[in-house]
């Protein structure tokens, strides 16, 4: 029943968690006149790097189904990596950056770490919306499929919360987690397929990548969206270890509960 307590806490306490949410996003833009378009800017040039150095510089040749630019079969993965990468790093801290709120008004620590997964989450919404509406600008249809991203994202989110729960309930006990932290992610953006698809990597590779849980996940939003045979046993192992990570990470914040307001 452990397990159970910090998810089902989630929608007992789902309108304190969105108003978390949007206060978190309107303090990232407060003062700005962009707002939410900055949150397009980095992912874009992202992008434009990342596609001038592998598509003329290295001079790879890659496409994605129906001959997509590598472009759009970057942004397709790389959206979802950038919502990823931000809840795992952000809900690392988040526990001990807002020890105050823990202490004296006594917030339940789950939901301030799944904030800024959904957070996040808002923001790569955002962004796959925007890129959903060029797409035909680019001479691209959407195609119906496109309703069914709904499912890796809900696997991405699942993933997302059950392992910001673990990380920042272990920051708590030690710091250096949130270093060991930057260092993983930039290891793991290599390991997803994301400036390259599983069907190009070395055949000897691809049973060793689809152990990694996003691949499967980055791979079904590029299918649903583009076209192309989705992986349907990498997105079945997505499903397990987003599962696992959730009751573990649920299982572990319940366990620690009684020590985070002493420690943070």
């Amino acid at each position: 029943m452990q397990a159970v307590g910090p998810i089902r806490e989630l929608w007992v306490h789902r309108a304190l968690l969105t108003s978390l949410v949007l206060r978190d996003l309107r303090a990232r833009y407060a003062g700005s006149s962009a707002g939410l378009v900055w949150s397009f800017a980095s992912p874009l040039l992202q992008i434009v790097i990342l596609t001038l150095v592998f598509s003329f510089v290295l001079d790879v040749r890659l496409h994605g189904p129906g001959e997509a630019p590598f472009a759009i079969v970057l942004a397709w993965a790389l959206f979802p990596w950038i919502g990823f990468q931000e809840a795992i790093a952000r809900g690392t801290t988040s526990l001990v950056e807002s020890g105050v709120m823990i202490k004296r008004m006594a917030f339940r620590p789950g939901i301030l770490v799944a904030q800024t997964a959904f957070a996040a989450a808002v923001q790569q919404v955002a962004a796959l919306t925007l890129l959903t509406l060029l797409m035909p600008l680019l001479g691209l249809p959407i195609r119906p499929s496109l309703a069914l991203c709904a499912l890796p994202f809900v696997l991405q989110l699942s993933l997302m919360i059950g392992v910001g729960w673990i990380l920042g309930v272990l920051h708590v006990y030690f710091r250096d987690t949130a270093q060991v932290v930057v260092a993983a992610l930039q290891a793991w953006f290599y390991l997803t397929p994301i400036v390259y698809t599983l069907d190009t990597a070395p055949v000897a590779l691809r049973r060793f990548l689809v152990l990694n849980p996003l691949c499967g996940i980055v791979e079904t939003f590029r299918a649903f969206a583009l076209g192309g045979a989705v992986p349907w046993p990498a997105l079945a192992w997505s499903a397990i270890a987003g599962a696992v990570a959730l009751a573990t990470g649920a299982r572990v914040l319940s366990r620690a509960r009684g020590e985070i307001a002493d420690l943070v």
